[in-house]
């Protein structure tokens, strides 16, 4: 059998139309800004919308992964791309932190279930089996870099016009992800001899609770710094927020488009202990934001964030099965939104009691013992999948 491509004219148009999701949903980055700024929202508030809509992806997120293993990938990525837009759009109405702010952003957790667990199933599939942990690296990329773009665009508009006019930019390149979407080819499901086996079954094995709660403790340390860095930076008088978010995702998208080929002969492992333990030091260094600066620190978080993510998910899905797919990425991503929201929630009421600062060096804490449960993990046994695809072995 010949070797297959990663950059084949499937994959490429799938991740040019993640893209657009990806811009919509980078965008509501800035959500703390505009909360700070618009609606005088203070760090508790904040971490209870961060809370709610981590807890809105966590509870949907899972099912979806299952229902895309079940019933196909590209349909869910367009229906979840369709709501992000109507959901950015009524972003327009919202005066007040209420009743309308919870539900529309438990609406777009929704949607980012549905665009995410399509997209990712859509990526696997169209990945050699042998260049898994690069295809999530740069799948990731659609978010990646619309994480540069989409918040610097989202300050010129408003400074230009308005936060409605941002709102209303995010709502339409989610529907232009929805309409690809619809283009987007899909192979037919593959179907197994064996009775499918169910989400719980697949959460409750030793590895996968194990990577629930590492990705969760990368998770509360990932919100903090994209969402509390915000109010943190406006107290100290830095306004200029772009800058963070850019040096982020550029080292992101070059350390995975420079390094992502080297990842799985590195060994996934030892690239997400190694920067998962950097990830800590990059969390301490907000400490002295005002005095580091923001370009710096969004680099550093840039290049840990964008090692650890793709090559533990690698190391996750090293021994899977195609039908199980969905399900794990749900899994992972899941497990880090639990962090983020768990995390938004009690570290925005311990920002309010005891600082910004303190809730960072809680954060470098968590992602430290989260480098250390790596190294006391057995991996998986790899495994010959049921749909005849040989499974890979993750590299040590």
């Amino acid at each position: 059998m010949p070797r297959r491509k990663l950059w084949n004219r499937r994959f490429v148009f799938l991740l040019l139309t993640q893209a657009g999701f990806g811009f919509a949903h980078s965008a509501f980055m800035m959500l703390p800004k505009w909360m700070a700024t618009e609606l005088d929202a203070g760090p508790d508030a904040i971490g209870g919308v961060v809370a709610v809509s981590a807890a809105g992806i966590v509870l949907f997120l899972m099912p979806a992964g299952a229902m895309v293993d079940r019933y196909g990938r590209k349909g869910f990525l367009a229906a979840g791309a369709a709501l992000m837009s109507v959901t950015s759009a009524c972003f327009v109405n919202v005066e007040s932190i209420g009743a309308s702010l919870y539900a529309l952003r438990i609406l777009q957790s929704i949607a980012f279930a549905y665009a995410f667990a399509g997209g990712a199933a859509l990526c696997v599939d169209a990945a050699p089996p042998d260049r898994i942990g690069q295809a999530v690296g740069l799948f990731g990329l659609s978010y990646v870099v619309m994480g540069a773009f989409a918040p610097a665009a989202v300050e010129e508009i408003v400074a230009a016009a308005s936060w409605d006019a941002a709102f209303l930019l995010a709502a339409g390149t989610a529907a232009g992800c929805a309409l690809g979407a619809l283009l987007l080819h899909e192979e037919p499901l593959a179907s197994t001899a064996s009775e499918p086996v169910a989400l719980r079954e697949i959460i409750v094995r030793r590895e996968m609770r194990w990577a629930m709660v590492i990705v969760a403790l990368l998770g509360m340390a990932f919100g903090c710094a994209m969402n509390f860095h915000q109010p943190y930076a406006l107290d100290l008088g830095l306004t200029r927020l772009r800058d963070f978010f850019i040096a982020n995702s550029l080292a992101a998208a070059a350390c995975r488009l420079i390094l992502g080929p080297f990842m799985d002969r590195i060994g996934l492992r030892r690239v997400a202990v190694t920067s998962l333990t950097a990830y800590a030091g990059v969390m301490l260094s907000l400490v002295w934001l005002d005095r580091i600066g923001l370009a710096p620190i969004g680099f550093g978080m840039g290049l840990a964030h964008g090692l650890f993510y793709p090559a533990y998910t690698g190391m996750i899905l090293a021994d899977c099965p195609a039908h199980e797919r969905g399900r794990r990425m749900s899994i992972v991503q899941a497990g880090l939104n639990s962090g983020m929201g768990a995390g938004g929630l009690f570290l925005g009421w311990l920002a309010a009691r005891e600082g910004y600062p303190t809730i960072f060096v809680v954060s470098a804490t968590a992602v430290l013992l989260g480098a250390f449960l790596i190294t006391r993990t057995v991996p998986a046994k790899p495994v010959v999948a049921s749909d005849g695809l040989a499974a890979g072995t993750e590299a040590a």
